[in-house]
């Protein structure tokens, strides 16, 4: 399908688009496309409804060229009999819009660089008005080369080194990894059992729960999500990434465009549920404010954290709000129980996620969970032990996280050691060096490491670096005996 006549622009990118453009260039299509299936009413010209929203989100019109981003006024969007997400677009050449026909159906693809989770279903919205002849409300929301000029603004730029300080110090305090167990990532496929949890009086206890704290509904479900994935693990402090932050400001609710920039939430733990809620409206403030950054200014602190800590940042929790795109329905709960129901396995790239469907009327998430870090038995108690949580915390008793949901803190022996605010294991260090340098090493529970080998510390260190990621149970050592130097180095 062909058009013409549109607005052309250019502007530099976004620094959601500059994220998402890198993902979608390297990760795996399945996992960077959106394929939606919806049905096509009787005598619907679909090329007339693609032409009114490729006018109306220039998103869907815009590839990318460096570090420019290009709003086309003319161009043509690929219609067939079939619309394939499985190849990955061409960011520069194509238009990120497939849509395939067939019979009584449409299938719209899209990728992660024109726009989230949340504006592909501010798309869909569109799409299903316009199907039907509904008319469309005004657009409000800034388009992406509209956020790009703010974001390149003296004030925008502000914004972004704030951030990027605020990411610095965050990094610096939270575990790596929050539920560490002896697993190895080598070939692993990411397709993750998932468990869907709903229940009516948990959502009457987040509108208490706001009443008396001021922490919004979807910060009092990630501080319970939080709090329990850290009771399980044993540390005192976690780090959730909240993939759905940016959207908190007004104007960008309805933004079509990539915006899924990560917020770091870090997120005290302790025994009682009510001592985690007191701290998180600031928390999740803080991370939410500082969520929008220059992608490759935030590698490079990364990659610089984790070389002086030794560490590798496991992404074991994610959150994502999707509350606001409007799931609606009848609850299937009413009173204070909880119901949950495994769901088939599904692809993504982490440990843990949990998604928020819905907050109000009745609560309904979706955990997913890596059957190797969170068995099924313990995901259900983690999935239902939110609800379960957030109900106690609505009737004022919320004192005891582990009473409430039946979770307690992983069993470890002796060759595990608490350091630097993480769990590591003493075996899984051991292997990391011996598969660095191929020499037999010795590591003591302060993490001096011995071994006989050509390497340098310095040397040494940079392969273990290079080796730790999918290894969620080892750090690098703190110090290192190499035979020949002439003393401990790193």
């Amino acid at each position: 399908m062909k058009f013409s006549g549109l607005p052309s622009r250019e502007a530099p990118l976004t620094m959601g688009q500059a994220n998402m453009v890198r993902c979608v260039l390297t990760d795996p299509p399945e996992h960077m496309n959106y394929r939606v299936v919806r049905p096509l009413p009787p005598g619907v010209s679909v090329a007339e409804a693609v032409l009114k929203l490729v006018a109306r989100h220039e998103s869907l019109r815009t590839t990318f060229h460096g570090d420019v981003q290009r709003v086309h006024g003319s161009g043509e969007v690929a219609v067939g009999p079939e619309a394939d997400h499985t190849v990955r677009f061409d960011l520069e050449n194509e238009l990120p819009l497939r849509v395939g026909v067939s019979g009584d159906q449409v299938t719209l693809v899209t990728t992660h660089s024109a726009a989230d989770a949340a504006g592909l279903a501010v798309l869909l919205a569109d799409w299903d008005d316009i199907v039907v002849g509904k008319p469309l409300e005004a657009v409000i929301a800034p388009q992406p080369v509209d956020v790009a000029l703010a974001e390149t603004s003296t004030a925008g730029r502000r914004r972004a080194e704030a951030a990027l300080r605020y990411w610095d110090g965050a990094l610096s305090r939270v575990p790596r990894s929050t539920l560490a167990v002896s697993v190895d990532d080598t070939g692993h496929e990411w397709r993750l059992p998932r468990l869907r949890v709903r229940s009516a009086g948990a959502a009457r206890a987040l509108a208490r729960i706001t009443a008396r704290t001021g922490v919004t509904g979807s910060t009092a479900v990630l501080a319970a999500y939080a709090a329990l994935a850290g009771v399980r693990g044993g540390v005192p402090l976690t780090g959730v990434l909240s993939i759905s932050a940016n959207r908190f400001q007004p104007d960008l609710r309805s933004y079509v465009g990539p915006l899924a920039q990560d917020a770091l939430v870090p997120v005290p733990v302790a025994s009682s549920f009510e001592e985690v809620l007191a701290g998180m409206r600031g928390a999740a403030l803080g991370a939410y404010q500082n969520s929008r950054f220059d992608a490759d200014a935030l590698i490079s602190i990364m990659e610089r954290v984790q070389r002086e800590r030794g560490v590798f940042f496991a992404r074991d929790l994610v959150f994502n709000d999707m509350s606001g795109t409007g799931r609606t329905g009848r609850p299937a709960t009413s009173g204070d129980e909880v119901r949950a129901v495994w769901l088939p396995e599904a692809t993504l790239p982490c440990r843990t996620a949990l998604w928020v469907h819905r907050l109000h009327g009745e609560l309904d998430l979706t955990l997913w969970a890596d059957p190797r870090v969170l068995p099924r038995q313990d995901a259900l108690l983690l999935g239902e032990g939110i609800a379960k949580l957030l109900i106690a915390a609505g009737n004022g008793n919320a004192s005891d996280i582990s009473e409430i949901s039946g979770i307690a803190p992983i069993s470890r022996d002796e060759s595990w050691v608490f350091t630097d605010g993480q769990w590591v294991s003493l075996p899984e260090v051991t292997r990391l060096v011996i598969d660095a340098c191929g020499a037999t090493a010795s590591i003591d529970r302060e993490l001096v490491c011995r071994v006989d080998t050509a390497l340098t510390p310095r040397e040494l260190h940079t392969e273990c670096l290079r080796l730790l990621p999918g290894r969620m149970a080892a750090i690098t050592p703190r110090h290192y005996f190499v035979a020949g130097s002439d003393g401990p180095g790193r």
